[in-house]
C-alpha cells in the first residue's frame, strides 16, 4: 500500500546457475540480469542491498539470494530446481538531492545529500530452462508509513447456514484501520474492487497496470469533508448489508451498527437488496452489474483504497478516466474494443491483491501498490472457504495502546491469509 510513490524503473540482475536437487545430471540455466536504474525524478540513485526470492510455483520451495553476490556479471549465485518461479526483490536504494541551506551571515548555499529509501520489485511466472534466461524487473520507492486508512480485513466469503446447510449472503464486510497517530476523515474514501482477475491473465492492450487501477465497481463513502473523523487506532466497518445477521444465521455476525454499507439498485424485481435506513449508504459511482453487487466469494480480485482529488464528482470521473482496451481471444482475434474504469495509481492509499493459492497467477495491481498477494482459501471452492477471511498483521502496539498494522506494500507478508473471520461469533 502506499499513498504516493516515485518509482525506479530498474533491471536488477543476478547471475543464477540452476539445476536439479537431484543427482541426475540436468541442462544447467543461466540467469543474468544488469542493474541499470532510471529515475524520473532526476536524482541520482543506486541499489546498496537487497535480497532475490525465487518461489517455486509448483513446489512452494523458496531461495533467497542477496543482491550483493549479483554486483558482477554471470556469477554462479545458486543452485535451484528448473521450473516456474515468481521471483521478488526487497532492497535498499540511496539517492543524492540538493538542500538550500544558509549560514548565520544570510548566505545561501546548495549543499549535496544523500538518503536511502526501500525498494521492491516482483515478476510472476518466470520460466527458467534452456540453459540461459533473462529477467527484467521494476523497482518502485516505498513509503516507511501509511498517514491514513489502511485495510484490516477483507471477509468476501460469507457463511453457511448450519440449519439449513445452504450458503447465506448478505454478510460480507470490510474492515479498515486508521494506522495514523492523527485523526483522519473518511469522507470522500474510494472503495474499489477490480474488473481483472487474478486467476487469469490477458493481455490487455494498451497496459496501464502501473498507472492505474481497473475497476469494476466503484463505491464512495459520502460527506463533506469531516463529517465522518476515524480517530488514530480506531476501525470502521463497510459491509453489504447492515443488519445483525445472526437472526437468520446463528453463525454469522452482527453488523447493524456498521459504519457504511453499500447498496446495489437491482434492475430486477426479483431480487433486492436489502438497505438499513440507520446506517449510511457508500455512493456507487459505477457498478458493473444490474442486479446485487456482493464481493467475489472465490477471493480471485483485487480490492484498493483510495482518494480522489477533491471535489472531483461521479460524473466528471465517468467522463474522464475511462479506459479502452482489447485483449487477444483464444481463437486468437481481438476483441472488441471495452470500455473501462480507471483509478489513478497516485490515488491509491492501499491495496491488497487476493486469489486462491493453488490457482494465482498475476496480480492485477502494479507492483507498486502491492507486491504479493493473499488469500482466503487453498482453492476457490466457495463451501471449503465460508467464514474465511484475510486479515492484516500487527506490526507493533504504542505505549498509549494504538496497534500499528503492518505496512510493507506485499500482501503475502502483510496479511494472515485463510483467517478466521474477526466478527463472526461476536
Amino acid at each position: 500500500m502506499k499513498v504516493k510513490f516515485s518509482y525506479l524503473s530498474a533491471f536488477l540482475g543476478c547471475g543464477l546457475f540452476l539445476a536439479s536437487c537431484s543427482d541426475d545430471k540436468v541442462a544447467v540455466s543461466q540467469v543474468s540480469v544488469d542493474v541499470v536504474i532510471s529515475n524520473p525524478l532526476g536524482n541520482e540513485i543506486q541499489v546498496k542491498d537487497g535480497t532475490y526470492t525465487f518461489s517455486n510455483v509448483s513446489t512452494g520451495e523458496q531461495k533467497t539470494i542477496p543482491y550483493g553476490a549479483s554486483l558482477s556479471r554471470s556469477i554462479s549465485l545458486a543452485e535451484v530446481v528448473d521450473g516456474l518461479y515468481n521471483v521478488s526483490f526487497e532492497g535498499v536504494a540511496e539517492y543524492t538531492y540538493l538542500e538550500t541551506e544558509s549560514d548565520s551571515e544570510g548566505n545561501i548555499s546548495e549543499v549535496t545529500k544523500s538518503a536511502e529509501v526501500k525498494i521492491q520489485g516482483s515478476q510472476q511466472n518466470v520460466e527458467v530452462k534452456g540453459g540461459s534466461t533473462s529477467l527484467n524487473f521494476t523497482v518502485y520507492v516505498i513509503r516507511e508509513s501509511n498517514e491514513d486508512l489502511v485495510f484490516y480485513e477483507i471477509f468476501p466469503t460469507g457463511t453457511l447456514n448450519p440449519e439449513t446447510n445452504k450458503q447465506y449472503n448478505g454478510d460480507q464486510y470490510v474492515i479498515l484501520h486508521n494506522n495514523s497517530s492523527e485523526t483522519v476523515y473518511a469522507d470522500g474514501l474510494i472503495f474499489a474492487e477490480s474488473e481483472f482477475s487474478t486467476v487469469l491473465k490477458n493481455d490487455y492492450n494498451p497496459n496501464i497496470i502501473d498507472e492505474a487501477f481497473t475497476a469494476q465497481v466503484i463505491a464512495v463513502i459520502p460527506g463533506s469533508g469531516t463529517d465522518y473523523p476515524v480517530l488514530p487506532g480506531s476501525d470502521i466497518v463497510i459491509c453489504d448489508n447492515a443488519m445483525n445477521h445472526k437472526e437468520a444465521n446463528p453463525v454469522s455476525c452482527d453488523l447493524s451498527n456498521a459504519n457504511f454499507e453499500w447498496f446495489t439498485n437491482s434492475t430486477s424485481t426479483s431480487v433486492v437488496d436489502a438497505d438499513n435506513p440507520q446506517v449510511p449508504n457508500l455512493e456507487m459511482w459505477y457498478n458493473y452489474t444490474k442486479t446485487i453487487w456482493i464481493l467475489n466469494k472465490q477471493g480471485n480480485k483485487a480490492y484498493v483504497i483510495a482518494r480522489a482529488p477533491k471535489g472531483l464528482t461521479a460524473d466528471e470521473f465517468l467522463t474522464n478516466y475511462t479506459y479502452t482496451y482489447h485483449y487477444t481471444l483464444v481463437t486468437g482475434a481481438q476483441s472488441k474494443d471495452i470500455i473501462g474504469y480507471k483509478i489513478p495509481n497516485e490515488w491509491v492509499i492501499d491495496a491488497v491483491n487476493l486469489s486462491p493459492k493453488n490457482k494465482y497467477v498475476w496480480n492485477v495491481t502494479g507492483n507498486a501498490l502491492d507486491m504479493g498477494f493473499t488469500f482466503v482459501g487453498e482453492n476457490s471452492t466457495i463451501a471449503e472457504n465460508v467464514g474465511k477471511s484475510v486479515v492484516r498483521r500487527v506490526s507493533y502496539t504504542t505505549v498509549d495502546g494504538r496497534v500499528v498494522l503492518q505496512d510493507t506494500n506485499n500482501s503475502t507478508v502483510g496479511f494472515i491469509p485463510s483467517s478466521e473471520a474477526l466478527l463472526l461469533n461476536k
